[in-house]
């Protein structure tokens, strides 16, 4: 069984439009089945979530920014978009955890756990429903778990 690592460092300067404060939540899963169940959950939850995972974002290109050119397919080939760019994906992920409002060093650390397939689920929420969304979260076995208050 996979231990759970929960650290609640403080998160400076995220507010909402309205004024009010919102809570991230970062969760690390190990594997894409039970991250996607964590998905599910939130998504049914009403939650508000980005996933992060290399092969997710590959398919999904709204997440980033990608070239319109498609690979070249040779003989019985289908013609298939460009997996987006490394360093493409990796920005993607830093921006979105800016917008979270995390320290330099906090996203440099999380980038590189992003490098060695890391599979991540962000949510932001108001602070009163962040424990709803952390057991949703323990329950799908984030193998990682921080709250940014």
């Amino acid at each position: 069984m996979t231990t759970l690592h929960e650290h609640k460092p403080k998160l400076g300067g995220r507010v909402r439009q309205d004024s009010r404060p919102m809570t991230a939540l970062v969760a690390i899963f190990d594997n894409a089945w039970t991250m996607q169940q964590a998905i599910e959950r939130l998504v049914a939850r009403g939650y508000d979530e980005a996933v992060y995972d290399e092969a997710i974002i590959s398919e999904n290109t709204g997440e980033i920014s990608v070239p319109q050119a498609k690979r070249a397919a040779g003989p019985g080939k289908p013609n298939l978009p460009p997996k987006p760019d490394r360093n493409e994906v990796i920005r993607a992920f830093k921006a979105r955890l800016g917008d979270y409002g995390l320290s330099d060093e906090v996203i440099e650390g999380y980038a590189m756990t992003f490098l060695h397939d890391g599979k991540f689920v962000l949510v932001k929420t108001e602070p009163e429903r962040a424990e709803q969304a952390m057991e949703i979260l323990r329950e799908c076995a984030a193998t990682r778990l921080t709250r940014y208050d």
